[in-house]
């Protein structure tokens, strides 16, 4: 009995599921030399290697992160730096951008306009609208917008101002609602973006990437 066909396949079943458990799957034995990324090979038919599931593979927004940590860089204190996304053509908006750059000489900031090629990137790896209205700061693998986003870049400066962070424990809706009426207002109170105006060239040096607002373009409202 013991050299009978049954027995040798008993024993040959019970060698595999005692080792490797890749060596017997959905029903079959696997020969030894088949790693577990193999297709089981059929009679008459070589083993093939069956490509990498796409699971494994790096998401856009891994991609994304792996490559902002690189282009940002850590701040004087070795933390890595955060990036702030503006509206190009508000004026306010790059007031805001400049009061940050004054008040954070360990240079925890970069920025770089909405309308830019890299804030493209970001609100599409973070599944934002590509119109999106908001300030956005991404620090770290996350992103923040609208009132998040102003508290957290307010609350890194090197200022007494710094205390407005604590404002995060309200909830964020009422925290947004607040946003909004001043972003509503704001437009309309200081315009546009002017480009001689004095102060630029500390926002430029700290841009990340750039965009040039095309002079016939006022429609844009600005809710950043």
């Amino acid at each position: 009995w013991l050299k009978s066909p049954q027995a040798q396949s008993t024993r040959a079943v019970s060698a595999a599921m005692a080792g490797d458990r890749t060596y017997f799957r959905n029903g079959r034995l696997v020969p030894p030399g088949v790693a577990s990324g193999a297709a089981v090979p059929q009679e008459g038919k070589q083993a093939e290697v069956l490509e990498e599931p796409e699971a494994l593979l790096p998401t856009a927004r891994e991609t994304l992160v792996a490559r902002l940590a690189a282009d940002l860089g850590l701040a004087a204190d070795g933390q890595p730096r955060g990036l702030v996304l503006f509206d190009g053509m508000c004026r306010l908006c790059q007031i805001f951008c400049r009061f940050a750059i004054e008040r954070d000489p360990g240079r925890h900031f970069m920025f770089a306009p909405l309308q830019s090629k890299l804030g493209k990137e970001v609100l599409q790896g973070f599944g934002f609208p590509k119109d999106l209205d908001s300030v956005v700061l991404y620090s770290e693998g996350q992103a923040f917008i609208k009132s998040t986003a102003a508290l957290n870049v307010i609350g890194k400066l090197d200022s007494p101002f710094r205390v407005l962070r604590y404002f995060d424990w309200l909830p964020r809706g009422f925290r947004d609602w607040g946003y909004g009426i001043v972003a509503k207002s704001r437009y309309s109170l200081l315009g546009h973006k002017v480009d001689d105006e004095a102060g630029d060239e500390a926002l430029k040096a700290r841009l990340l990437d750039t965009w040039t607002p095309s002079a016939e373009d006022l429609l844009h409202i600005c809710g950043s």
